[in-house]
């Protein structure tokens, strides 16, 4: 048994040691289970990470993207009204998605906006093509005595790339978790954020719901609420119950510029027990270093529920999408472990 504060300390001192640890020898891909998922031909090997220890790789929910976009992905398409309440609107912002704004070549999902605009749903306003995609699997939650890992290598683009304070665009790529359309029977609909590239420096990471209202109302509008968020380099301003692990970066990364390299950001949700009692964690990760481990309920839908993984680009206010066409989102591979 460990004490909350014991654990603390704990997820204070696996910075440095995750530094050990991404050093290790790559091991060879886990066989699985009886009855589990069989692995991919020419799998990628293994690198042991803190998200990842204890695990097996799910074949099933992981991409090398060395192929063509197969079943495991859906693009998202403004014109496709599966995604929506009927009518197109599959969108962010200023953005609007079409699907040749996605391609896979050479081991790279690679996901653009580029400065094609038009006013395709008649606001008056210019709306710019641009790519994302969501899986068809599901990110497995975690159960007693099960932990769960996703990690995902890319380079993204940021929203500001000068400064803290100016934004010089108003669109950014970013990885999260969440699985749509929102429904009344799935809510609260939680959406877990791993990285949304607001600034080029930093890493964001947050936890929202979105309740449905019951039938026979629409699912759309939702509820929306903002949980909890940590940005590395920051002072974490939220609030927590007394005693509650809220561990987030507040140091910068000192990695430099993210968006000139491929970086991995990951998170694991796992139950333990601590001081006699099961909590959720959740631990979020970039190249193999924690950067927010958060305390749940170990019932929490953060915690235990499955959901989809989104690669996408998004587009928020303020202004438009800027220049530097054309954007692009590129992603190397996409693990998970269970």
């Amino acid at each position: 048994m460990i004490g909350r504060a014991g654990l603390r300390r704990a997820v204070l001192s696996v910075v440095v040691a995750s530094g050990a640890v991404a050093a290790n020898t790559a091991l060879g891909v886990s066989d699985p289970e009886p009855g589990q998922d069989t692995p991919q031909p020419a799998a990628a090997p293994q690198v042991p990470t803190l998200c990842n220890t204890g695990l097996k790789p799910v074949s099933r929910a992981s991409d090398e993207f060395d192929r063509r976009l197969g079943p495991k992905w859906r693009a998202y398409d403004y014109y496709d009204t599966s995604l929506t309440t009927g009518t197109p609107g599959r969108r962010s912002g200023e953005l609007f998605y079409r699907t040749d704004m996605v391609t896979v070549d050479d081991g790279t999902l690679s996901l653009w906006i580029v400065d094609e605009p038009e006013d395709v749903d008649g606001d008056g306003s210019l709306d710019y093509p641009a790519g994302g995609v969501e899986s068809t699997f599901d990110v497995p939650g975690a159960t007693p005595g099960r932990a769960s890992c996703v990690e995902v290598r890319t380079k993204g683009f940021a929203a500001n790339v000068a400064s803290h304070t100016a934004w010089d665009q108003n669109v950014f790529s970013a990885v999260w978790m969440a699985t749509r359309p929102p429904s009344y029977d799935t809510n609260p609909n939680p959406e877990l954020d791993i990285q949304e590239f607001f600034w080029a420096d930093e890493m964001h990471m947050a936890l929202h719901t979105w309740e449905s209202p019951p039938p026979p109302e629409p699912p759309i509008p939702t509820e929306h609420t903002a949980v909890d968020n940590c940005r590395t380099g920051r002072e974490d301003k939220t609030t927590d119950p007394e005693g509650a692990i809220d561990e987030c970066r507040t140091d910068p990364l000192g990695a430099g510029v993210l968006t000139e390299a491929m970086h991995t950001y990951g998170v694991r949700r796992e139950i333990v027990e601590i001081d006699g009692h099961p909590v959720g964690l959740l631990t979020f990760y970039f190249d193999g270093r924690p950067t927010w481990t958060k305390e749940l309920p170990a019932d929490s839908p953060f915690i235990t529920e499955g959901r989809h993984l989104v690669l996408s680009t998004q587009g928020n206010p303020p202004g438009g999408p800027g220049l530097g066409f054309p954007k692009v989102a590129e992603h190397d591979w996409v693990r998970t472990y269970h």
